[in-house]
């Protein structure tokens, strides 16, 4: 069995621009007086254009220079926070789709296929690059694009050689690292897959020596909200008796249905899309797939990203300490050493004790992205390191 990953950033077209993967999500929000507000798919998201609006008074939001965010909504009264939310939004489970082999000689439908449908519907996937195929191929320039639509580049090694039955790690892994982050633009990788999904415990402490955060080097299955480590990533094999679910029907529905039902993460590893790879997935499904775990998206149920994107969030909330309001403001006051390392805008819960329609949170002059929950209940996206969001709303 063939299997892969090497994945960093991520999808959604990019109205207002994109950023590496793995790094802090924004929203596009409103613009201040004479500037726009940048949005980064994965990385930290540009300025307001023409200088910074201040945050002060009583309202928290100052009228501020040209480029701030302009004040919007009112009071919302006091504020009581529930906590950081496991997955992003709020949602209930996540899903990652990982393609393996990308660049190797018949897996053009990766290019083809893959992005194209999965840009259509906003979503973002990881796509692990054979780094001699890129190189020797000379297609950088169309792995780069992924990276610029926000999806993840993962690194599947030098030439597709099985690291755990001894194949020379200084070439599949450190030549391939080194040459990949050369010709990634927003590198560097930081998700790393094996071959054949054969590995060694020491193989795996080597990637955490070269800066990886994350490998596919767990067993198969569901991944729980709080997994213990992003280089044991576990994950499922599409395609008949690789899947452990082989015997559960839908083996895609049934995979994310059960990362919705048990609050987990699945992490589905496909090849090809109707072509000669290994097992290879009809055009059709595929579509079908991405339809149906839209669907999801749409009513909250799933937060479907990059891992990178999932690492930095799940110990983000581990490191970043607890939110903690403050008037109409939320910050979190205890980070620690290691929540620099994970760059990520997480979920805050919170609920006011007036219920507005829309509610509307300005960090660092940057509109972070809100989500009503219920009655004067919402999600608030806001970075951990980038101080005071002020909340108001409408």
């Amino acid at each position: 069995m063939r299997a892969g990953l090497l994945a960093l950033l991520l999808v959604l077209p990019c109205a207002a621009g994109c950023g590496p993967v793995g790094g802090v999500q924004e929203s596009g929000g409103a613009a201040g007086v004479g500037g726009t507000i940048t949005a980064g798919s994965g990385g930290t998201a540009g300025s307001a254009g023409g200088g910074a609006g201040g945050l002060g008074g009583t309202s928290g939001i100052g009228g501020g220079g040209s480029g701030g965010v302009p004040q919007q909504g009112g009071d919302v009264g006091a504020i009581q926070v529930e906590g950081v939310a496991p997955f992003r939004g709020a949602a209930t489970g996540a899903y990652t789709i990982m393609h393996d082999d990308l660049c190797d000689y018949n897996i053009d439908s990766l290019f083809d296929v893959a992005e194209p449908e999965l840009n259509a519907r906003g979503l973002k996937a990881a796509f692990g690059v054979i780094v001699q195929r890129c190189q020797e191929r000379s297609v950088w320039a169309k792995v780069n694009a992924m990276v610029e639509h926000g999806h993840e580049i993962m690194n599947h090694s030098w030439t597709h050689e099985d690291i755990g039955l001894g194949a020379d790690i200084a070439v599949q892994v450190d030549q391939a690292t080194m040459v990949l982050n050369q010709n990634l633009t927003y590198g560097p990788a930081k998700f790393f897959i094996f071959p054949y999904d054969s590995f060694t415990d020491e193989v795996v402490a080597h990637l955490a020596t070269l800066g990886y955060s994350g490998a596919r080097a767990g067993s198969k299955g569901l991944n729980q909200a709080d997994f213990g480590d992003g280089l044991r990533v576990m994950f499922d094999v599409y395609g008949g008796e690789n899947s452990i679910y082989n015997a559960q029907g839908d083996i895609l529905k049934y995979y994310v249905d059960l990362a919705i039902s048990n609050a987990g993460w699945a992490v589905r590893e496909f090849h090809g899309i109707a072509d000669e790879t290994f097992d290879p997935i009809p055009t059709a499904d595929y579509q079908a797939h991405l339809d149906y775990i839209k669907s999801k998206v749409d009513t909250n149920e799933l937060w479907v990203d990059t891992p990178s994107s999932v690492i930095n969030y799940r110990f983000a909330r581990m490191h970043c300490g607890n939110a903690v309001a403050s008037g109409n403001g939320l910050s979190f006051p205890t980070t620690d050493s290691q929540c620099p390392s994970f760059p990520s805008t997480v979920s805050v819960i919170i609920t006011t004790a007036i219920d507005v329609t829309t509610l509307y949170a300005v960090q660092q002059n940057l509109q972070r992205v809100t989500k009503k929950l219920g009655p004067g209940r919402y999600a608030v996206d806001m970075d951990p390191m980038a101080g005071v969001a002020v909340i108001t709303g409408d």
